[in-house]
């Protein structure tokens, strides 16, 4: 027999019945990625007193510095403070882990994919309408009418409407609109290109190189973080059963 988890008044809820609860939700996915973080953070050491600084500055947040509010606020959320220190402390712990796994290798990833990085400016028109597109195209190619005045015929007259995008890092743009951006260089009009229901026309303003900064450092080791824990996710996943 199932050992009861949980109670609702006098309704006992057993592990089984929890464990269906979150198939059928499909929570599956979020409860893997808490205990793959559960278990790669385990070892991340944060002192006591760095702790009750977290856990302090979150009451300070949340207005909770009276004891009969932090303990209301408990009550609410359905936790108890062993369970709330874990949560306010999860966000440094995630900081410390990736600096040590991925901080001493974080300037030789930025040379490896650094074309990644770099930044780009251009301009930028849409439409679901093909034949619009066509039209808009040939409007500047002929340069018969500017890119933002033809951005506020688009977007239906609004004033503020512009066609500049950027500087943006290349990573960000669709691979087609990239690579027709290249072939074509500054000042160039790239033909329509579709993108699903979408229909784009671009030019190239200019690219400009990446620099290894603290912001981009920090990125880095982010997006590092988050295909390893992708990864990791999609390992256990692959490995749960379930009891007949």
């Amino acid at each position: 027999m199932s050992e009861s988890v949980l109670w609702l008044d006098d309704q006992a809820i057993t592990a089984e019945h929890l464990l269906g609860l979150l198939r059928r939700q499909g929570q599956m996915p979020s409860l893997v990625r808490e205990l793959v973080l559960d278990q790669a953070l385990a070892a991340v050491v944060i002192s006591a007193a760095e702790e009750d600084e977290l856990l302090q500055a979150f009451r300070s947040e949340r207005q909770l510095e009276s004891e009969e509010g932090f303990v209301g606020f408990l009550q609410a959320s359905n936790l108890n403070e062993a369970l709330l220190r874990q949560m306010v402390t999860r966000p440094e712990r995630v900081v410390r882990y990736r600096e040590e796994r991925w901080g001493p290798r974080a300037n030789s990833l930025y040379l490896q994919h650094k074309e990644r990085y770099d930044l780009v400016t251009y301009r930028r028109l849409q439409c679901g309408n093909t034949d619009v597109m066509q039209e808009v195209f040939f409007r500047l190619k002929d340069r018969e009418e500017s890119w933002d005045s033809l951005a506020q015929q688009i977007s239906g007259g609004d004033p503020s409407a512009t066609s500049l995008v950027g500087p943006v890092p290349v990573g960000n743009l669709e691979e087609a609109v990239l690579t027709a951006l290249r072939q074509q260089g500054p000042g160039r009009i790239c033909r329509p290109i579709q993108l699903g229901e979408q229909v784009v026309v671009t030019e190239l303003e200019a690219f400009q190189p990446s620099e290894f900064n603290d912001e981009l450092r920090t990125r880095i080791l982010r997006e590092e973080f988050e295909n390893w824990l992708q990864e990791e996710c999609s390992k256990m996943l692959s490995k749960v059963t379930y009891r007949a």
